[in-house]
């Protein structure tokens, strides 16, 4: 979802209360997701390099999903935040920029989407397969992301001919060019679903089934499982897969619905009215921090579960030594001072 599009027109500059407090969530929350959401972005794909991620069909999507995430905060976010603190839109600045910069944030929040829907397959494949080794393999995984890299790309493509320069009043501007502007409306429609609303389908279905199977594996575990530490232990497991896969859905849903229904109902109120168009700049500057918060934490929701990519971070700080670096630290020094 792209902010400021061309099909509102407004012939005024809003200089009220709620367009102040707008443009004030602009200039505080936007600098914190950015360096959040790069800062752990870099944290997070550092690790996941460390651990080789090419050799694990999750570690690969993940690693994916954050340097998509990352390229959404830069292109999106980042322009965003110059127009509302120095009024200067990125995009007017050439035509192939502006043409490019539509592309990009349009592709990258839909293919930002079906990863995640790529790792909630992986994961339900993992849970119903006896064969997932041999069924997921990481040649298939890049082919997969490959297909939809080209697909998105292709859907997205009319972004270089619908969008570039126009001039209206004598000003040049980047907008919807003369011709496509019912085209651009229908567009919109189309992106809500490809963005949100279909793959929000397709995870909550996949996890209400690997819900069931983990159900039924515990179930199973309880009546076979010696001891009711081990049963307790995996459990807990099962528990933490649960929260994880419910909170990063319910969150991806609450972070991008809003925002494509405040976009689509902009379309349809295309007023000159001060009023409305301060309360819509207000609830859009509240729902497009929102949507690009998901874009910062994405990731974090499904790395913090796994204790490989913890220890990697932990050791990135180096808050957590390794033991044998401590011992070969006392043993050089005690021999340097020996023969000092």
């Amino acid at each position: 979802m792209d902010k400021n599009n061309s099909t509102i027109q407004i012939a005024f500059i809003c200089e009220n209360d709620l367009c102040k407090a707008a443009n004030y969530v602009w200039m505080i929350i936007s600098p914190v997701l950015l360096v959040f959401g790069l800062f752990g972005g870099f944290l997070i794909a550092t690790a996941l390099i460390r651990i080789r991620s090419h050799t694990s069909p999750l570690s690969l999507f993940l690693f994916i999903l954050t340097i998509t995430d990352v390229s959404i905060l830069c292109v999106g976010l980042v322009r965003l935040w110059i127009l509302e603190t120095w009024e200067l839109d990125i995009r007017d600045l050439s035509n192939a920029g502006c043409k490019l910069l539509h592309f990009l944030v349009y592709f990258s929040m839909q293919f930002s989407s079906w990863i995640l829907v790529c790792v909630t397959i992986e994961r339900f494949l993992k849970c119903r397969c006896i064969i997932y080794s041999s069924m997921v393999t990481i040649r298939r995984c890049k082919l997969a992301i490959g297909v939809v890299f080209l697909v998105l790309g292709s859907l997205n493509s009319h972004y270089f001919w619908t969008h570039g320069f126009i001039t209206t009043q004598n000003k040049t501007t980047c907008g919807v060019q003369p011709g496509y502007e019912t085209f651009d409306e229908w567009y919109i429609k189309v992106d809500l679903f490809i963005l949100c609303v279909v793959p929000f389908i397709i995870m909550m279905t996949l996890d209400f089934l690997i819900l069931r199977i983990l159900k039924a594996a515990r179930l199973f575990r309880q009546a076979s499982v010696a001891t009711s530490q081990m049963y307790n232990k995996l459990k807990k497991v099962d528990q933490r897969l649960t929260k994880m896969l419910l909170i990063t859905n319910l969150y991806f849903l609450f972070s991008t619905l809003p925002v494509s229904i405040i976009f689509i109902l902009k379309s349809y109120l295309n007023s000159q009215s001060e009023t409305l168009y301060s309360v819509l700049s207000l609830i859009g500057s509240i729902v497009y921090t929102l949507q690009y918060s998901n874009y910062s934490v994405n990731c974090i929701f499904y790395t913090v579960y796994d204790k490989r990519i913890r220890r990697h971070i932990k050791q990135i700080f180096r808050i957590a030594k390794p033991r044998y670096l401590y011992k070969d630290f006392l043993l050089n020094y005690s021999f340097y001072y020996q023969n000092g």
